[in-house]
């Protein structure tokens, strides 16, 4: 007798947002706000002599925003990621020249 026995959803991803604990800064509370991507992907097998399991995953966490709340009321920050920005710049800069230059060489060969 042979028996398998695996989960109906080996692979879950789930992205949400989540507040963290208030710090208190003097007067001021601080509350960080962060974006959560989790996945994770498992199995297993069960048989007469066998026993079998895997599993694994990741958990990205990504600063979205930070709320301040003071005698002055209530506000909140976005934190910008200008590392990303800054490197899809370098990236488009880095496909489009190449292009440029091919195009401008077979130009000065049909001369």
């Amino acid at each position: 007798m042979r028996s398998k026995c695996t989960d109906q959803t080996p692979y879950a991803l789930s992205n949400e947002t989540v507040q963290g604990d208030p710090i208190l800064v003097g007067e001021r509370e601080i509350i960080p706000i962060v974006q959560v991507t989790a996945y994770a992907h498992r199995r297993a097998l069960v048989g007469d002599r066998q026993l079998s399991g895997q599993g694994g995953g990741f958990v990205r966490l990504k600063p979205v925003a930070i709320i301040e709340r003071g005698p002055a009321g209530e506000r909140r920050i976005p934190i910008r990621d200008e590392t990303v920005q800054l490197l899809g710049a370098f990236l488009l800069t880095a496909l489009i020249v190449p292009l440029i230059l091919m195009l401008a060489v077979q130009l000065m060969r049909k001369r």
